[in-house]
């Protein structure tokens, strides 16, 4: 494959182990659905569906749809769809099957996207297993006051229980690329938040400046003075932050602000 085409669908390719490592890390059962976001020449397709699994692959890329069709068009327990996952109609293939799993290798350039519209509908699957770059496996799994804490932390948290699985170097791939990745575990929380319209909206401009205090944080998207009422009403100190609070304060610092 050309360089300009792994550009341009953000494509890095998997050795054989880590693969292997990789596929054995999903927990899915023989006969249960599996959808494959992004399988490229079928790195991990391949080991899954020796696993029996029923799996669909989403491929954007119709070069590796060629290929992967080559390699496994004949498995019974195999389908594909050539398309951007982010046009895929993921509501419909989740209706249609009961309490998949999500897996996938993410494009770097799309991970962040496709991570935040699975979110609400994590609870009509079993989970997901994949992998993304190391840095946003750290945003994504942080906890409330650490660095790496932000609004994509509150967003997947206030859906997911999440895991880092592994850590791995540029050398497991082909291209190699600048940074390093992780594989993590995503699994639908029992008691997942109920946010209304505009709550995600507001979590991520209370991250804006969020070095500043809460109060001051969010800028010109919300009066300060309501900002500071709401401070005051919920008890938190006045110099609290946005990386202090966990998803279930945003939620309620949120009914506060918008009455």
């Amino acid at each position: 494959m050309d360089r300009a085409r792994r550009r341009k669908f953000g494509q890095n390719f998997l050795d054989v182990p880590t693969a292997i490592a990789i596929a054995g890390d999903l927990p899915a059962n023989e006969g249960e659905a599996v959808l494959e976001i992004g399988p490229g020449h079928g790195a991990l397709t391949e080991h899954l569906l020796n696993r029996g699994v029923d799996l669909t692959a989403v491929e954007i890329d119709e070069q590796c749809v060629e290929v992967l069709n080559g390699k496994f068009g004949d498995r019974k327990n195999f389908h594909i769809t050539n398309i951007d996952f982010l046009k895929f109609d993921l509501e419909g293939f989740l209706n249609s099957h009961e309490k998949p799993w999500v897996t996938g290798n993410l494009p770097y350039n799309v991970s962040t996207a496709i991570i935040a519209g699975l979110m609400p509908r994590l609870y009509l699957t079993k989970g997901f297993m994949g992998m993304v770059q190391l840095e946003v496996a750290e945003r994504i799994c942080a906890a409330p006051c650490s660095s790496n804490y932000g609004s994509l932390s509150v967003l997947v948290s206030a859906f997911a229980d999440t895991q880092i699985l592994r850590k791995i170097g540029p050398e497991h791939f082909t291209p190699k690329p600048n940074v390093d990745s992780a594989t993590m575990l995503l699994t639908p929380r029992a008691d997942a938040l109920v946010a209304p319209e505009g709550f995600f909206d507001f979590v991520r401009a209370a991250f804006t400046q969020k070095r500043k205090t809460l109060s001051n944080s969010f800028g010109k998207a919300y009066d300060k003075k309501k900002i500071q009422e709401a401070i005051e009403v919920l008890g938190y100190p006045a110099t609290v932050r946005a990386e202090e609070l966990s998803p279930e304060q945003f939620l309620e610092f949120y009914k506060v602000i918008v009455g």
